[in-house]
């Protein structure tokens, strides 16, 4: 017997619009105020995730700031440092230029963006006056979203429907898609810049130590229930704005992406495609979960809900079934119990 859970994957601001839709303009406040039950309020809705972003740039930042050739390798260290500094030179100026209000900065990378080169300053010092950047970016962020969501509750007050529409709208598509996006580009270049430079196996290193950076919160959904995580992953990924739909069967909860809101729009978008295209995993292991090729951002997920878990918990978080795929669509299941999911999945974990 198979289970839908519409709500789960159906976003705060959705319920608001549908509401507003119907004319309940009270049910529509109350949304506002007092959230559905996932997220808090209309204010706090997106704070979760874009938070949960900040800290993983904050990992990838302390990582890129120490990054050096390893031992004997033909890599040239300055190169390597000129090519960091551009990369997070051009973080900065993608977080500090005029670009809320665009539908998706996915497929742009964050080439040519304001800020400059600080060579003044070593490496490690230019990633964390980066982290300072994003910082600042964060709160003037956290201030648009309550005032946006404050002007949402005064239009409902006023039973102005057309005017509490347009800051929902300017809510979530002028202030947090674009600032979500830029996020993940930022990881996608990232990762884009470990693999080129240091190879697969590199990169499953950087990822691995990238989830360990962010243990913590691993640990707390170890401890949940499997409804409880599924509910949790269904409540994160519906953040990367994708559209989900969520089942349950005696074994296990599904998680269908079509698409999913941050690997999958990256390919829409053509982030793999044009004059500056974001690589792909291209040998059969780990980070592709055997498949001949993963996209370089996608990698990620089997390292960190696959990978890592493993060696911590002794199982796999998210069960891929053909994941990445070229439409954006990913598939993921969480089994309730540890001992069902597939022994071929597993092995698709382990190193080639």
């Amino acid at each position: 017997m198979t289970t839908e859970h519409p709500d789960w994957g159906r976003r705060l601001s959705d319920a608001l619009r549908a509401a507003i839709g119907r004319n309940d303009l009270a049910a529509a406040l109350a949304l506002a105020r007092d959230g559905d039950g996932q997220a808090r309020s209309l204010a706090s809705e997106f704070l979760l995730m874009s938070r949960g972003l900040g800290i993983t740039v904050r990992v990838l930042l302390g990582q890129l700031g120490a990054l050096t050739p390893p031992s004997g390798a033909v890599l040239d260290g300055q190169a390597l440092e000129r090519d960091l500094r551009r990369l997070l030179a051009d973080f900065r100026g993608s977080l500090e230029g005029p670009q809320e209000g665009r539908d998706s900065v996915l497929g742009d990378g964050l080439l040519g963006g304001q800020a400059s080169d600080r060579g003044g300053e070593s490496l490690p010092e230019v990633a964390e006056f980066t982290l300072r950047t994003l910082q600042a970016r964060q709160q003037r962020f956290e201030s648009e979203q309550a005032v946006a969501a404050q002007h949402v509750i005064d239009a409902l007050l006023a039973h102005d429907a057309v005017q509490a529409s347009h800051w929902l709208d300017r809510k979530e598509i002028h202030d947090y898609l674009p600032y979500h996006d830029r996020l993940v580009r930022f990881m996608a270049d990232s990762f884009g810049f470990v693999l080129d430079r240091f190879g697969d196996q590199g990169l499953l290193h950087f990822h691995l130590d990238t989830a360990e950076g962010q243990r913590a919160g691993f640990e707390k959904w170890e401890k949940q229930s499997a409804a409880e995580f599924a509910r949790t992953s269904a409540f994160l990924l519906k953040q990367h704005m994708g559209q989900l739909a969520v089942t349950e069967d005696d074994e296990k909860f599904t998680i269908v992406q079509t698409p999913c809101g941050s690997g999958g729009r990256l390919q829409i978008a053509g982030a793999y495609r044009g004059a500056r295209p974001l690589p792909f995993v291209s040998t059969p292991g780990p980070l592709t979960l055997g498949a001949p090729r993963m996209p370089v951002y996608c990698s990620h997920c089997p390292a960190w809900n696959g990978v890592a878990t493993m060696r911590w918990f002794g199982r796999a978080h998210w069960i891929f079934d053909h994941p990445a795929r070229p439409d954006g669509s990913c598939t993921l299941h969480v089994y309730k119990r540890p001992e069902d999911v597939p022994a071929e999945f597993n092995a698709r974990l382990a190193p080639a």
